[in-house]
């Protein structure tokens, strides 16, 4: 027979998803009211946000740093072209290949943004942390999303 588990051994304080899962919620309301602001939809952000880093990349290799299924991506870029905010082509090289770059108009639009959403960020759910907290906050969870990378659920 399987073993009894007792409320104390597993408390929701210890919860890692249930903690996540409020930390997320947290985070969102604010977070979408910055984006708001600049007439960006949640389901864009990410990939602006990793355009900015990594500009003129593949469609396939944008979904998978955003952690997102194939057709998501499809209507993230939609939205994100007629906005002006990127740029779609096929390669040069491989047809099959679709590159995605942002335009100078998605450029400028992450160069206001982004210091904005590190503040509400700040506000919303990292005002109590130390520097070296938050550091080592982010150290954590780069860890927690490799491990997902590597297992292959995302």
């Amino acid at each position: 027979p399987a073993a009894r588990v007792t409320k104390r051994e597993y408390p929701a304080s210890e919860s890692i998803g249930l903690l996540m899962r409020i930390a997320l919620f947290g985070l969102r309301a604010s977070f979408k009211a910055q984006l708001a602001k600049h007439g960006v939809p949640w389901s864009a952000y990410y990939y602006l946000r990793v355009l900015w880093e990594t500009d003129a990349i593949t469609q396939r290799e944008l979904t998978e740093r955003v952690g997102v299924m194939q057709p998501n991506t499809v209507s993230a870029l939609q939205t994100m072209r007629r906005a002006g905010w990127v740029t779609v082509v096929r390669g040069d090289k491989d047809r099959r290949q679709i590159l995605v770059t942002l335009t100078p108009k998605g450029r400028t639009l992450m160069q206001r943004m982004l210091p904005e959403i590190r503040a509400a960020v700040r506000s919303a759910i990292l005002e109590n942390f130390s520097v070296r907290e938050e550091k080592e906050l982010r150290r954590l969870l780069n860890k927690i999303c490799d491990t997902v990378r590597q297992n292959g659920t995302l």
